[in-house]
């Protein structure tokens, strides 16, 4: 094994490792460490730098990408911008902090995503799949004690006796609250479960021969996995795994041969309309609070939104910036300003009163509208250039995984809450990376070899679950 194949696969165990931050973070911060947690939500970063380091040290960062480059671009436009801002009489004196933990939010993990994409090869896309698998087991049993437990229970809250680190979640009823698994909000316990959705549905679109778990396995990851997204009580799980389905069925069309078409065009639909019949049999309560939830939100969305109801409030977040663009000064109001830190750091400034739920409207807030609308349209066009690779890869190596992949992550990336939550931000740069690593011809290695090298050959397919 050449020095360079060892630096790739040490760097590929490190982003394991910071994907596994990612799910246990919450965990550590809500039941070991809670005074601790305003810390420990930088936990991942210093990892993050050193794979930086190594990436760069061996070379593992793409020589040739439009999108990576125009990000860094616009990062280093946002350290002026962040100059300007403070010098604007609105300035406060938290800015500073507040402005790095917004760079951050923004820009810190954008380079992570094309060195995944790099270093992952087919073996360590299989290896993400199936340690995901095994993370919904326990997940799902949490996620019901979690649903079935009082309010304030610490298995909810966490142990800290102190209420402002507690961590008080979203309620589904007055009895029952949105489970947050090991995160600490039901928004990272939603990216997970719909990421193994994906996952799962890849694999059963997949012909027998060339899916790398047991059958056993694959129908009980199927079960625990509809589990956790029957007790979330939460619309957001519901429909974003609709897209996810939706985006199984398409592989009929968009995946060609390779035994998926025929598989893609019943599997999915089979899956969706059992999980529905069986919700209301095998979890009545989950149901039941979950249908009252979906009740009171579209009378309420029915006011705001009339016929268009819950799907007016999602198309609501592509135009609710332009409400912002007349009152916003042209360097923005502060770079991470729109976030909850703004909040949680207690950073107040004269004459603002532009929170923003959505996070294009963010932009707007914290980058000003020229700035801000340059960043919205990177996320357009890094989302097109995203599904576009993801599709190729999918047809050329007849495997439907990156389409899935992209059904999952393509919304969180295109105008989700990528820069306002931090468990949403590193899901999106995260999972861009595996779309681009599982979009990459699973034989040929995505390292570039330099003179001398050699290289053993990869299975196209490992099974090591048989």
């Amino acid at each position: 094994m050449t020095p360079r194949e060892r630096a790739r696969r040490r760097l590929v165990a490190l982003i394991m490792f910071i994907y596994a931050l990612l799910i246990f973070e919450g965990a550590v911060r809500k039941w070991m460490f809670p005074s601790l947690g305003q810390v420990l939500f930088f936990i991942r970063d210093p990892f993050v730098l050193l794979a930086y380091g190594i990436a760069l040290q061996h070379g593992f960062f793409p020589k040739k990408s439009g999108m990576l480059l125009t990000g860094m671009a616009l990062g280093a436009c946002a350290v002026l911008l962040v100059g300007a801002q403070a010098l604007s009489p609105a300035a406060s004196s938290g800015g500073t902090l507040l402005a790095f933990y917004g760079w951050r939010n923004y820009f810190f993990y954008i380079p992570l995503a094309f060195v995944i994409g790099e270093v992952f090869q087919r073996p360590d896309i299989e290896r993400l799949v199936r340690w995901t698998l095994i993370l919904a087991i326990p997940t799902s049993v949490l996620v019901f004690l979690q649903f079935v437990a009082p309010l304030d229970s610490p298995i909810n809250i966490g142990f800290s006796p102190d209420k402002s680190l507690q961590f008080h979640g979203l309620n589904s009823d007055s009895e029952h609250t949105r489970p947050m698994g090991f995160f600490t909000s039901d928004v990272g316990e939603k990216a997970f479960a719909v990421s193994a959705l994906a996952m799962v549905l890849s694999l059963w679109l997949l012909p027998a021969s060339r899916r790398f778990v047991r059958f056993w396995f694959l129908a009980t990851s199927t079960c625990v996995v509809l589990s956790c997204i029957a007790m979330s009580g939460s619309r957001g799980t519901m429909v974003h795994s609709g897209l996810v389905m939706l985006g199984a069925l398409a592989c009929a069309v968009l995946v060609g041969g390779g035994g998926v078409s025929a598989r893609a065009a019943i599997l999915p639909a089979v899956i969706g309309v059992a999980a529905v019949l069986l919700y209301p049999i095998v979890a009545p309560d989950a149901f039941q609070t979950f249908m009252t939830r979906w009740d009171h939100a579209a009378a309420v969305e029915s006011r705001a939104f009339g016929s268009f109801g819950i799907f007016g409030r999602a198309l609501y977040g592509f135009i609710d910036f332009f409400n912002l663009m007349g009152d916003t000064p042209l360097t923005g109001w502060g770079l991470g300003l729109a976030g909850n830190a703004r909040q949680l750091l207690g950073i107040q400034i004269e004459g603002f009163t532009g929170w923003a739920e959505t996070d294009w409207a963010r932009q707007i807030v914290d980058l000003g509208p020229v700035v801000g609308l340059i960043f919205i349209a990177y996320r357009i066009v890094f989302t097109v250039w995203l599904g576009m690779q993801c599709l190729s890869g999918a047809r050329r190596n007849r495997d439907p995984l990156p389409v899935l992949l992209f059904s999952f992550i393509g919304v969180d990336l295109l105008y989700g809450l990528m820069t306002g939550h931090g468990t949403v931000n590193g899901y999106v740069w995260l999972f861009t990376g595996f779309c681009l690593a599982a979009s990459r011809d699973p034989v040929a290695s995505t390292v570039t070899q330099r003179p001398g090298e050699v290289r053993m050959p990869q299975p196209r397919f490992a099974n090591l679950m048989r």
